[in-house]
């Protein structure tokens, strides 16, 4: 199973909790990709070469794939799903401390109504949000609308801030949670059938 880390604004999977979440996972037998993006400020954030960066990183993505983006990571990792071509569905994504809009005129272009979460929300199984409620940076009501845009699952922590330490347990729990949980591979295959 492969994990798909996106770093932040300002970040680089050498920062905050990337290098910790990294080795852990692959502690434990996952394989981890983690991108180095130009997302910082100064850069021209164009967006095509973003992407182009990513997928010469990942490659096709795979139905195992989990993806984890931080902060404005979260929304690279969207604009990835909707602009790649995918012939499998990837097992989940996790938005961590993910803004539901931003302010900042260079950032503007990421900001979530410019993409269709109606359709978004079928490029992956499951969507997990992941937010504190003490994140001065990212107010707890983002992670509330984007829960709500994306019917994903909101799991609200407390004292972790915007996630910009060295180690958060919780975000290992988290995909370790979603790596065992079984799936179906065909839509309804859980579901009774009202005809047998």
């Amino acid at each position: 199973m492969r994990i798909i880390l996106v770093h932040g604004f300002n970040a680089s999977p050498q920062m905050n909790f990337h290098p910790w979440l990294a080795h852990a996972l692959q502690d434990r037998g996952f394989e981890v990709v983690a991108p180095a993006l130009p997302l910082k400020a100064g850069d021209d954030l164009n967006l095509p070469e973003i992407v182009e960066i990513m997928k010469k990183a990942i490659g096709r993505l795979r139905n195992d794939d989990i993806i984890l983006g931080h902060s404005l990571g979260a929304f690279i990792a969207l604009q990835y799903l909707e602009a790649v071509e995918m012939v499998e569905t990837p097992r989940a994504v996790i938005m961590v401390a993910a803004p539901w809009k931003v302010t900042r005129p260079e950032l503007r272009r990421l900001f979530i109504v410019d993409l269709d979460s109606d359709v978004l929300m079928w490029k992956a199984r499951e969507f997990i949000v992941v937010h504190s409620k003490d994140d001065t940076l990212v107010p707890y009501e983002h992670g509330v609308k984007l829960a709500e845009a994306f019917k994903a699952t909101l799991m609200t922590v407390d004292g972790c801030g915007h996630f910009m330490d060295a180690e958060y347990p919780a975000l290992l729990d988290i995909i370790e949670a979603i790596a065992r949980r079984p799936h179906e591979y065909a839509p309804g295959a859980s579901l009774p059938n009202d005809y047998a």
